[in-house]
């Protein structure tokens, strides 16, 4: 019996997600099929979107109380601190940070501050206020993980690319460089276990950022909406689409679009350290002792 139970909470935990989905679709399926006009459709919409604003609030509000959560937040933070001050101490560290997304970033910023001010003067908002105040905290810290992550691998990278550039000609590699590398594969292996950790424990956080392409599509609709179909004069029309519709629909994309971006530089710099542990193994196997203990603590690393 009590093993019955364990397999059905655990089909009920893999299939949450799934019934998440099904309930998705049958809102839309209802929203399209058995309501006929739009201000139905516009009402049950807007039912589904603050369905999943509540949703993503009550998750975040929990993660930040949760004294669970609290304990995976301080593993990561003194991961994040030792990997960093690591790297600053053997290496040295140099921050950088791409044009493009600054320029995506300040946009965001810039709607995130209009959007917050004009919820704080209406107190019968104060839940979506909130909400987007939780969420923009959240997404910093996730930021700045990202950033973070993106930063240790090109100084990695850059440390590895010295060393091939150094030692390409060089007939012997002097056992100071054993030293370096040694150090360098721990903490990639280290970068790549905390990658992981939070990956399996901050899942929920990019699902949530993700969800708020559907809010983001129902605002877009408003805003057509307004544009097209509505009769007041220009002016107005301006107003009510910057005062109410324009950034809900277009602040989820930019953070969606971050996201992506600092995703797809990661993988891209994960790509290149992963070329360059294949270059500099075949480096060392070539043009160090074989008998040299300190290398072989490198193959085992590096495996």
């Amino acid at each position: 019996m009590i093993s019955k139970i364990v397999v059905a909470v655990k089909c009920l935990l893999l299939l949450h997600d799934v019934v998440n989905y099904l309930v998705l679709g049958l809102a839309v399926w209802i929203c399209f099929s058995k309501v006929d006009n739009a201000e139905g459709q516009n009402y049950t919409m807007n039912l589904l979107i603050q369905g999943i604003l509540m949703y993503v609030f009550r998750r975040i509000f929990f993660f930040l109380h949760s004294e669970a959560d609290r304990k995976v937040m301080m593993h990561m933070l003194n991961e994040i601190f030792y990997i960093t001050c690591t790297i600053e101490k053997k290496y040295g560290m140099n921050y950088h940070i791409e044009m493009s997304l600054l320029c995506v970033y300040s946009c965001k910023m810039c709607l995130m501050y209009i959007m917050l001010d004009a919820l704080w003067h209406r107190f019968t908002f104060w839940i979506i206020f909130l909400y987007w105040m939780l969420l923009e905290y959240c997404f910093h810290g996730y930021l700045i993980y990202q950033l973070l992550l993106l930063n240790w691998y090109r100084n990695l990278n850059y440390v590895l690319q010295r060393f091939l550039e150094n030692n390409q000609s060089e007939s012997f590699i002097s056992g100071r460089y054993h030293r370096r590398l040694l150090w360098l594969f721990k903490l990639y292996l280290r970068i790549n276990n905390l990658h992981k950790f939070i990956q399996e424990n901050i899942a929920w956080f990019p699902a949530a950022i993700y969800l708020g392409i559907f809010s983001s599509i129902f605002n877009m609709t408003l805003m057509i909406q307004c544009i097209v179909y509505a009769e007041d004069d220009i002016d107005d029309k301006l107003y009510i689409l910057m005062d109410g519709c324009l950034c809900p629909a277009v602040i989820p994309i930019l953070n969606v679009l971050i996201i992506g971006i600092c995703t797809d530089r990661i993988r891209s710099e994960e790509l290149t350290m992963q070329q360059h542990i294949v270059l500099v193994s075949v480096l060392l196997f070539r043009k160090s002792d074989p008998h040299d203990f300190r290398l072989k603590v490198i193959n085992s690393e590096v495996s």
